[in-house]
């Protein structure tokens, strides 16, 4: 797994930059390890730290990686909502918003051996957690999407509902038959391209 760019963290808290670093070493060690095979000490020598530092910013481990998989799913929203805002067509906005979120963090679970261990490994809080984000997700595409299709009739708001189904539940029907990093993106720029030409027929 390559080296990862965290732009978001949760809260303004002291010592965010430093969080930011372990999580970065904490989702390659268990993206190579996996979660049960991965230790405090990995961790903090991927790091650069010891082991007592690394508890002043963390608990335990799975506390490191609850915060370091809310934080990385935070982290791809952001890219997604930037490429949905940004200039350009909307079936080229939609597909850097799919690419983005789905594509990207595809590719960083395909590159790991371990990733159904690491998704299973998600407790409670962070489930709640990602449903917080994912919020933020849905929200910035319900935007885009009235300013792409605007209209206040009950018919406009059903077509963006529609639109807002299948872009969020499609990506995962596309994993079904778990495909390559390139099929899976080449779907996703199919879906896009069909959902933008929907939009403006």
């Amino acid at each position: 797994m390559g080296t990862l760019q965290w732009s978001n963290d949760q809260g303004d808290e002291r010592g965010a930059p430093q969080r930011r670093v372990i999580h970065a070493a904490a989702i390659a060690q268990f993206s190579e390890h996996g979660f049960a095979a991965t230790s405090m000490a990995d961790i903090a020598d991927a790091a650069g730290m010891s082991r007592p530092a690394l508890y002043q910013y963390f608990r335990n481990k799975r506390d490191i990686f609850a915060s370091a998989f809310v934080a990385l799913f935070d982290d791809h929203v952001d890219r997604a909502l930037q490429a949905l805002n940004g200039d350009g067509t909307t079936e080229r906005r939609l597909e850097g918003f799919l690419q983005r979120f789905e594509g990207d963090l595809w590719e960083l679970m395909a590159a790991s051996e371990h990733s159904e261990e690491i998704m299973s490994a998600k407790t409670a809080d962070t489930t709640e957690e990602i449903q917080r984000v994912i919020a933020r997700l849905r929200g910035g595409l319900a935007a885009f999407l009235a300013e792409a299709y605007p209209g206040r009739s009950q018919a406009a708001k059903d077509r963006r509902a529609e639109w807002t189904e299948i872009l969020e539940f499609s990506p995962k029907g596309f994993k079904y038959d778990t495909p390559s990093v390139a099929d899976y993106r080449r779907r996703l720029t199919a879906l896009a391209r069909g959902v933008a030409a929907d939009i403006e027929a």
